[in-house]
């Protein structure tokens, strides 16, 4: 009976052996488990997140490529306004510039030329009857004039020219300096210069504008010193009058071209220039007539580009 009794006692201690192995087998299996589908999991989002960068990737690149593919168009056609300071007088200038690309080693600019200007004389100087205001106090102020000059000489040019780039390349905050130069047609237009005068008439003096003549030399120069100049005329006297001098211009210098951006500039051009017409042109009584003009300049221009 004690026999029996033992072998079911290890029989049971046995079975609660056999019990717990299979409990920890399970647990073990069951972590194991866990354990594989975590990394699998972690895996699969491993690849699925290397997978959308690489997409992303693919997309950059195939946008920079179809950038690459886009060609920018050059730009081929300019207008520029500015203001030229000649030694002899100034201008106001516009300039309709087509650019040539088609051979890179020889680039240049051809271009139309429009020009208004005067001529001034270097004797030219302002000046104003301080004394007739103290003689005649209830008279009008007399204004300046300028004494001797008997004529304006405006221009009017049109022309065409070229320009050729020395050193630099077309960039934006980029500086190229160009050879340029340019002939034109000139029309002068010589308009009498006005002045407000006290001229005789019987027994007195009667005011009024104006322009120079042999007859009346002796008032328009006050050569008496008598204050028979009162002051200078507005623009608008002595337009009837004027007169057309048909003439020749050419000129060359070097322009400083400065790109503020892609399509648009500020220009500087340093230059001579040369003007010639068909007769002597009186600009000053007291001067020697001339016919041809030189002088250096400098303008000071702004403008756009375009495909």
């Amino acid at each position: 009976m004690q026999t029996i009794a033992q072998s079911s006692s290890a029989i049971a201690a046995r079975a609660r052996v056999d019990s717990f192995s299979a409990v920890r087998r399970a647990y073990t299996d069951s972590v194991r488990t866990a354990t594989t589908r975590t990394r699998d999991s972690l895996k699969a989002m491993h690849e699925n997140e290397l997978e959308k960068r690489r997409m992303a990737l693919e997309e950059k690149n195939e946008r920079l490529r179809a950038a690459r593919r886009i060609k920018i168009q050059p730009l081929t056609q300019e207008m520029a306004f500015g203001f030229r300071l000649n030694s002899d007088g100034w201008s106001f200038l516009v300039q309709r510039g087509f650019m040539k690309i088609e051979d890179p080693e020889k680039p240049h600019t051809n271009f139309l030329w429009f020009d208004i200007s005067e001529k001034k004389s270097p004797k030219e100087s302002k000046t104003i009857n301080e004394n007739f205001s103290i003689v005649f106090p209830n008279e009008p102020k007399p204004v300046s004039y300028k004494y001797g000059k008997i004529n304006n000489f405006y221009q009017l040019k049109i022309g065409y020219g070229n320009s050729v780039p020395i050193t630099g390349r077309l960039d934006k905050k980029s500086v190229v300096i160009h050879w340029s130069y340019a002939a034109a047609l000139s029309l002068g237009i010589l308009k009498p210069y006005y002045l407000d005068l006290l001229l005789p008439e019987g027994t007195g003096y009667v005011r009024k504008y104006d322009k120079y003549t042999e007859q009346n030399k002796v008032y328009f120069l006050d050569l008496n010193n008598q204050g028979t100049i009162l002051g200078g005329s507005d623009f608008t006297k002595g337009i009837g009058a004027s007169k057309l001098q048909p003439g020749l211009a050419i000129r060359s210098g070097f322009y400083f071209d400065y790109a503020t951006s892609r399509k648009t500039f500020l220009g500087v051009e340093i230059g001579a220039s040369a003007e010639l017409y068909t007769q002597k042109i009186p600009i000053m009584v007291s001067t020697d007539n001339i016919s041809n003009f030189y002088n250096i300049y400098a303008d000071f221009r702004f403008g756009k580009r375009w495909e």
